[in-house]
């Protein structure tokens, strides 16, 4: 497997939403040149497409209150900290690895139509420590003339090893079980 291409970074600021539109958002500074496939098992399950972003770079623009609900990393047991238009997953306390509120990722999802849209965290693996990432399969990218074919040629992506908890990346081709 390859080293990071050099592509120079394309931050965009965008607007996303689920597939019903019952949750939309604005995502800042997307790095439409660092997008990445995990292979555990629920990203390759949803298709989901991650690229990674700072915490308040994501705000949950269509709230009960009207007020935006600015995302941030979940190092906390916190969950109200997100909309109740949001419902969300947590792999590593369905297995069994941990107590509820101690999840090291979850991943949230539209309550309506289930779209798999953000993924917040705090990695106990390889010192990767907190993360907060944004599915771009749900960002408009048309806005900025882009096609999603040429954002994710598989030369380009970051592959993520999930299904072991290494969470190791390369460049280029799959780790096992994982998604072109």
């Amino acid at each position: 497997m390859s080293s990071a291409p050099e592509t120079p970074a394309e931050k965009y600021d965008l607007e996303g939403s689920c597939h019903c539109g019952a949750i939309k958002f604005k995502a800042n500074n997307v790095d439409l040149a660092n997008v990445g496939r995990c292979n555990c098992t629920i990203c390759t399950a949803t298709g989901k497409l991650s690229t990674m972003l700072k915490p308040g770079d994501i705000s949950v623009t269509n709230t009960p209150s009207g007020e935006p609900v600015v995302a941030r990393y979940a190092n906390t047991t916190d969950t109200s900290l997100f909309p109740p238009e949001l419902t969300y997953y947590s792999p590593a306390y369905h297995r069994g690895q941990c107590k509820k509120g101690e999840e090291w990722g979850r991943h949230f999802f539209c309550k309506t139509c289930s779209t798999n849209l953000f993924i917040v965290g705090n990695l106990p693996f390889n010192n990767i420590g907190e993360i907060l990432g944004v599915n771009i399969l749900a960002l408009d990218l048309k806005s900025i003339g882009k096609d999603l074919k040429e954002v994710v040629r598989p030369e380009k992506m970051k592959y993520v090893n999930g299904l072991e908890n290494t969470f190791t990346a390369s460049y280029g081709e799959p780790h096992p079980h994982g998604l072109w």
